[in-house]
């Protein structure tokens, strides 16, 4: 049986009509639903941003570039991020000077005032930064507290973590260090 140019057409447009449907469900489910921003996932650039600090300075991502930053949201009405911390900080103690920086990014909606008691209370020296808007947190399309990123030294994305880890864990540790000795 032959097929007809009308068969042909009528194929072609269906296929064109599949691979679109495809491409919105794709594109759609890399989206965050609530504020329309994608997704941040490894192999991507980290959304650049500038925060302020416990201090009342700022730091940019761009101003670390060159380093490998790990960028963790957290809060400290949040549960598994409170229990989280603690391990950020022994972290952030251990790495200190080897091309690494930790941005701890609080989306506390009260800011230094909600968390500068807490850090006090437990003693941490992890560098904390201020989203109380969760506008940075957005632009990565967080939305589940910890989650957290490692950005090598280009600003790419080299690893993400929903949810908490003990990050003086060997194989965590390995992770961080594999991304720090990458050129």
């Amino acid at each position: 049986m032959a097929v007809t140019s009308g068969s042909s057409k009528k194929i072609a447009f269906l296929a064109v009509l599949i691979v679109l449907i495809a491409l919105f469900i794709g594109g759609y489910l890399v989206m965050d639903r609530t504020t329309g921003n994608k997704i941040i996932t490894s192999g991507d650039q980290a959304p650049e941003f500038r925060l302020q600090k416990m201090d009342n300075g700022f730091v940019s991502l761009a101003d670390l570039r060159g380093k490998v930053v790990m960028v963790h949201f957290w809060a400290t009405w949040c549960p598994p991020c409170v229990d989280e911390i603690p391990t950020l900080d022994r972290l952030h103690n251990s790495l200190l000077g080897k091309d690494f920086e930790m941005l701890a990014v609080s989306v506390d909606e009260g800011g230094a005032g909600a968390v500068a008691p807490f850090i006090q209370r437990n003693r941490l020296n992890v560098p904390v930064l201020f989203d109380p808007g969760r506008d940075v947190a957005g632009q990565y399309g967080t939305y589940k507290f910890p989650e957290t990123y490692i950005v090598d030294r280009r600003g790419v994305v080299r690893y993400k973590a929903i949810g908490p880890r003990d990050w003086t864990d060997p194989s965590n540790i390995q992770i961080l260090r594999n991304i720090i000795e990458a050129r």
